[in-house]
């Protein structure tokens, strides 16, 4: 069959990634197999043991920790600052509480997770968005809204840039995604965009996967021999291009020798692609994995273990020796009698039987496999005090260590934040081409309500996009936590800027607690309005008992004026006489 015209792109970016060196399919094998503790896959060792101390999993796995020890937070803000309009929210405020509500759906703490685990690793993570038209985001509630904005992860071994020398998405001339799929699938898929019956038929399975990542990538449920059965798999590939005249991204879908669609406009006007790399490597587009660099010294590690093993497991136990001129066979039975001959003259019963020293094991092959792991761990940032294998006396000193070790993660953490931004705006160009009018949940004063909003506006609007993500945001709130306190605690803020301050997620019911605070107040002040207002003389005449009014009533004008006064102060208690 003859190939399609994109078809022929996938195959050079496949020449590409097997010219680089190392292999780049290779090496994404090895690291991933490694990682999971398959570390003896291509070793062909009979006799001695195959232990695997996997220090690749414990460094990659605190590293995650660290970069995501709190949750990521992408925030929208305008050119200029909006307020409510007509006692709606702003544009602002209704783009980040629907990119809120798509990162709870999309799950995207345990994403970030993924995605970094897939850079550690491999060296490359890849978020691939697209608009699907067969979700409903609220159900039977809203039956006429469809579509809804989906994620998912694409291993960096199936996505392949057009110009390989640069890693920016942007200004690539294509982007192609390749996958696996059931042939079903693919078949009603070119049914609905009403694809040519002979490109339907020419979807069938195949084995084209040797390029997928792990082992079990390469590892496929067998068809079974039925006729009209389509239980098996075939590889397709999406291809995004940039249509220079309209300024919008097109794409296609094909498999070897058909199309399932071509050219549609996506109305998009960046790639719907985010692309990171672990560590960012000069003329190419895949990144270079923090397991890269650890494989020779764990095979190091792990080979020297084995070695030790084999020598104990030789040597440990004393070898007996015989005289086999005066015994004919040897037994270590308890109790067992062993008969001798030929003790006269010159031979004895110590001639007969003995044991052999083993051979002392050099001390320098244990202080060597200590050294490797050491060292390993040091130079990647991971020390005892950083993983917390230390002995907690002297805690400033242990905080910083840690904080100097975490410096190695400055770069990939940078890597993550551009990451997050480049999905936020994606985000915001496929709201704005794809959602039209519809409802969003806001949360207005404590309460949670629908607002309808035309997200087409957004297409003429600008907003400059910041992520908060991992250890350092989640430091900086509890600085910012401990300022607000001490403010609070010297009077320099009262509680309602107090309040307004918290993020919400750190008191519950907020709004509800500020308008109880405030309604609060407005009863204290007006009660000490009333009190601060003059009370009428005839109202204090009669506080006074009958012998004091009657004095009053008898005084002359000037004392009168002067009783008033008096009782109106605080102090005033009864008549002076």
């Amino acid at each position: 069959m003859e190939q399609t015209k994109d078809w022929e792109l996938y195959e050079a970016g496949k020449r590409y990634n097997n010219r680089l060196e190392p292999n780049y399919y290779d090496t994404v094998t090895a690291n991933l197999e490694f990682f999971n503790g398959n570390q003896w896959r291509n070793l062909k060792v009979e006799k001695l043991p195959q232990p695997v101390f996997n220090i690749i999993k414990r460094v990659i796995t605190f590293f995650i920790a660290s970069l995501t020890s709190s949750k990521s937070k992408l925030h929208l803000e305008p050119l200029t600052d909006t307020d409510l309009v007509d006692g709606q929210p702003s544009p602002a405020e209704i783009a980040n509480a629907q990119i809120q509500t798509l990162f709870e759906k999309f799950k995207m703490d345990f994403k970030v997770k993924d995605a970094l685990f897939d850079a550690a690793i491999t060296g490359d993570a890849c978020a691939h968005l697209y608009f699907d038209m067969s979700k409903k985001p609220y159900g039977k509630a809203f039956k006429d809204i469809k579509g809804e904005i989906s994620f998912e992860l694409v291993d960096g071994a199936n996505v392949y840039f057009g110009n390989a020398n640069n890693p920016k998405v942007e200004g690539q001339p294509y982007i192609i995604i390749s996958g696996r799929d059931m042939v079903a699938n693919l078949k009603d898929e070119a049914k609905r965009f009403k694809a040519n019956q002979s490109d339907i038929d020419n979807i069938q399975s195949d084995h084209l996967y040797l390029e997928q990542s792990a082992d079990a990538g390469k590892i496929e449920v067998e068809e079974l021999d039925i006729e009209g059965d389509e239980t098996g798999k075939a590889l397709y590939i999406i291809i995004y291009r940039l249509n220079k005249e309209k300024g919008t991204i097109h794409v296609s879908k094909s498999i070897e020798s058909s199309y399932i669609y071509k050219d549609i406009d996506t109305g998009l006007q960046g790639y719907p692609v985010a692309w990171m790399n672990w560590e960012k490597q000069k003329n190419q587009y895949h990144g270079r994995a923090l397991c890269t660099g650890m494989l020779p010294n764990q095979i190091f590690i792990n080979r020297m273990f084995a070695m030790v093993m084999y020598h104990l497991m030789m040597t440990a136990f004393p070898k007996a020796v015989y005289n086999a001129d005066l015994m004919s066979s040897w037994s270590n039975e308890i109790g067992m009698a062993i008969p001798v001959s030929g003790l006269g003259g010159e031979n004895s019963i110590n001639n007969v039987a003995g044991y052999l020293n083993p051979g002392n094991m050099s001390n320098q092959i244990i202080q060597a496999i200590e050294l490797a792991m050491e060292y390993t761990k040091e130079m990647l940032g991971a020390s005892d005090a950083a993983l917390g294998n230390v002995d907690p006396k002297n805690t400033s000193a242990i905080i910083a260590v840690q904080k100097s070790s975490s410096v190695p993660l400055e770069n990939p953490r940078a890597n993550l934040y551009e990451w997050i931004e480049d999905i936020g705006q994606i985000l915001f160009d496929m709201m704005g081409t794809y959602y039209g009018q519809r409802p969003v949940v806001m949360d207005i004063e404590g309460m949670k309500q629908l607002v309808e909003f035309d997200f087409n506006q957004l297409k003429d609007m600008w907003f400059n996009i910041r992520a908060d993500v991992g250890e350092s945001s989640y430091w900086s709130e509890i600085a910012a936590l401990q300022t607000l306190d001490r403010l609070l605690e010297g009077k320099y803020l009262d509680i309602i800027d107090y309040l307004d301050r918290v993020p919400d997620e750190y008191i519950p019911q907020k709004q509800e607690l500020i308008s109880k605070i405030q309604e609060r107040m407005q009863q204290q002040e007006a009660m000490q309005a009333q009190q601060s207002q003059p009370m009428d003389p005839a109202s204090l005449i009669q506080q006074l008992s009958p012998e004091e009014q009657q004095a009053f009533q008898n005084a002359p004008p000037e004392v009168q004026n002067q009783i008033l006064s008096q009782l109106q102060t605080p102090q005033g208690q009864g008549m002076p006489m």
